[in-house]
């Protein structure tokens, strides 16, 4: 089984994921709210997160490449390409809480330590009800998750096709069950 989970909400849908990273609170914190950390795992591009509620959190991608082009085709065109959302909640260092992609769509970052490590508890209420496409969601965020851990322990990597089409099979294999 997958690590992700999608599940009906009310006409939309929710997805949730839970990763222990072996790193300390603050590290992954970093990660998730400095725009220099953020494009070493998120993409290139411009990033402005303003860590207040009410804040803005500007992104606009400019690579790499194979995500552009995935983006473009999976996420709504060059619209896909710049988002403008806002900060809803924020408790340094464990909870950032913000719209994704307009006001029917929040993304919720929950952070706990866990010994030596740290839990993240992902969750992206979706406008969309579950269906055909909910593991395209699942694979992004898997995937997204892979980079932010490969980029915590040094290492880190660029989002590629094939890594998300890999995650993408898998959850469409368990749907399918």
């Amino acid at each position: 089984m997958r690590e992700g989970t999608i599940q009906p909400l009310e006409g939309r849908s929710l997805v949730r994921f839970e990763r222990r990273y072996p790193h300390p609170v603050d590290r992954v914190w970093a990660a998730l709210t400095e725009p220099d950390q953020l494009r070493q795992w998120w993409g290139e591009g411009q990033i402005e997160l303003e860590l207040v509620e009410g804040g803005r959190f500007d992104v606009v991608m400019t690579g790499p490449a194979e995500l552009i082009g995935a983006m473009m085709e999976f996420g709504g065109g060059e619209a896909a390409l710049e988002r403008h959302d806002i900060v809803l909640q924020v408790d340094p260092p464990r909870l950032l809480e913000h719209t994704f992609n307009g006001p029917g769509s929040v993304v919720r970052w929950e952070l706990q330590p866990d010994g030596d490590g740290c839990l993240l508890r992902l969750s992206h209420t979706i406008g969309a009800p579950v269906g055909p496409d909910s593991p395209k969601a699942l694979a992004g965020w898997h995937t997204m998750l892979d980079l932010l851990g490969s980029m915590l322990d040094g290492a880190p990597e660029q989002w590629t096709r094939a890594g998300w089409e890999r995650n993408h099979e898998a959850y469409r294999e368990e749907a399918g069950r």
